[in-house]
């Protein structure tokens, strides 16, 4: 085979690999676990119950996310009427934007194909993108804002042009973007490297062109806090759960901790393991002295290294942690990836000719990645993960036109009511008294909470029932009232 031919063949089974993985590696879909149940209610709730700029958890708590990725998912549910597609796609879509922005960045610096297919497949296959590219969760979005933002500047360093407004208009729409999807998380991925880079290029003054005007960075956090600010004065659930435990609850420690603390490499460590076998050529890669030597000469390099070890010391730093929230420095990442494989000599590894070594490094990645997540997704079949979810689609189809008449006691299990199909949990008392007055003929409660009321319910039967699996608190039931005051069964 030409090099040529074995290159196409070698992109069209990443890409393909990296599709299959995305769509296939969080099945069977559910809302059981990673917090989904509260992202997913955002958006149901802005249908249901109409709250769009301001909402609730799934047990009535104030929602500490702002309401973007909600309104996506909103609309997407308005065009595909399915809750799955709604929840899901934006992560999706966002995993394929970044895959096509990084291929597309690979191609350029490398001077061919093979480094557009090593850019985009490192991005794809490892352990992080593909359980994050459907997880109804803002990570991947989020990361999408933050790599257009630092990819903008990348490209004002390579090709020497300077800021004009429109790109301007882009990055500082870019910002506001990633703080309706979480918060103003995007500066600490993205302004200590700019920090670093400034100091670092002060005397040539390069500096100058990555930097894209104050009113760019500060205009969208402006936006955002006159968004919180109404929050804060019009609710004071808002001030106690979104600023005081969400974000300034990261930061606290020891015994007054409200997140769970990990040390300071707990980050450094998962990137390594979690980016196997990129990490592994990253680090080998720029061990090589001439590439050292191309990076202190190269703006764009040098802007892609402040930005991924600025936003990874930082993060590092904040007591809070958990393993997903580093990865918007994996894109960035990539893209340093194929740009230290391009200032290689003659862009060999020692004797192994590039391609050959990627096809090398392709296969690793393709049983790594690959096989963790069949192995995955083959244990959450055969643990039976989506039973709660077709217990709840079940039920809600038993029960029909008296949706009405019917109610799901709150639990611990917070995607339960959306599988049901109603816009809001009842408390157990509240559904106890409803249900002795005749009020409700029909009642999903768990186990655990009959077993504490089946004295008080009067007679009952048992419709359809989940046992309690591994990813549930518990098992969960679908009574039939049968109390005098009720309507008959159909």
């Amino acid at each position: 085979m030409s090099e040529g031919g074995f290159v196409r063949g070698l992109a069209i089974a990443v890409a393909g690999s990296m599709l299959l993985l995305f769509a296939l590696r969080n099945l069977p879909w559910h809302l059981d676990d990673y917090d989904q149940a509260k992202q997913a209610f955002t958006s149901y709730e802005m249908i249901e119950r109409g709250s769009w700029w301001f909402q609730h958890t799934p047990s009535e708590r104030i929602a500490t996310k702002p309401p973007l990725a909600g309104w996506i998912s909103a609309g997407l549910f308005a065009l595909t009427g399915s809750w799955d597609l709604a929840w899901r796609l934006p992560a999706f879509l966002s995993s394929l934007v970044i895959a096509s922005l990084l291929w597309r960045a690979g191609n350029v610096v490398s001077g061919g194909l093979l480094g557009g297919t090593i850019c985009a497949g490192a991005f794809g296959l490892n352990l992080f993108a593909p359980r994050l590219a459907t997880l109804v969760r803002t990570d991947m979005m989020l990361t999408l804002w933050i790599f257009l933002c630092g990819y903008l500047i990348w490209e004002r360093l390579r090709d020497e042009r300077p800021w004009t407004m429109d790109k301007r208009l882009v990055l500082a729409a870019c910002m506001l973007a990633s703080m309706l999807t979480k918060g103003p998380i995007a500066y600490a991925f993205l302004v200590p490297g700019m920090v670093a880079f400034m100091f670092l290029e002060r005397r040539s003054g390069r500096w100058r062109a990555a930097w894209s005007g104050w009113w760019t960075w500060l205009l969208p956090l402006v936006l955002f806090l006159v968004w919180a600010g109404v929050g804060i004065a019009t609710n004071r659930e808002f001030y106690e759960q979104v600023v005081l435990r969400e974000f300034l609850g990261r930061f606290t420690v020891g015994e007054r901790a409200v997140h769970n603390n990990q040390n300071v490499l707990f980050y450094l460590a998962h990137v390594l393991h979690k980016w196997l076998p990129w990490s592994v050529l990253l680090v080998a890669a720029l061990w090589r002295k001439g590439v050292r030597d191309r990076l202190r000469r190269d703006p764009a390099m040098l802007w892609l290294v402040c930005w991924t070890i600025g936003g990874l010391i930082f993060m590092s730093l904040i007591p809070s942690k958990r393993y997903d929230r580093i990865f918007p420095v994996i894109p960035p990442l990539c893209l340093l990836l194929v740009s230290t494989i391009a200032a290689l000599p003659q862009m060999r590894f020692g004797r192994y000719e590039l391609r050959h070594f990627a096809a090398g490094a392709f296969a690793f990645a393709l049983i790594f990645s690959g096989g963790y997540s069949a192995f995955k997704v083959v244990s959450a079949f055969r643990d039976d993960h989506g039973a709660l979810a077709r217990f709840g689609n079940k039920a809600s189809a038993l029960v029909g036109e008296d949706r009405g008449r019917a109610a799901v006691v709150n639990g611990r299990d917070e995607g339960l009511v959306m599988y049901f199909g109603l816009p809001r949990f009842t408390p157990l008392d509240r559904a106890t008294d409803l249900w002795r007055a005749g009020d409700l003929d029909w009642l999903v409660i768990s186990e655990r909470q009959l077993a504490k009321k089946a004295g008080e319910l009067g007679p009952y039967e048992r419709q359809l029932e989940v046992p309690k699996l591994p990813e549930t608190s518990s098992g969960y039931v679908l009574l039939r009232n049968q109390h005098p005051l009720s309507r008959p069964a159909n």
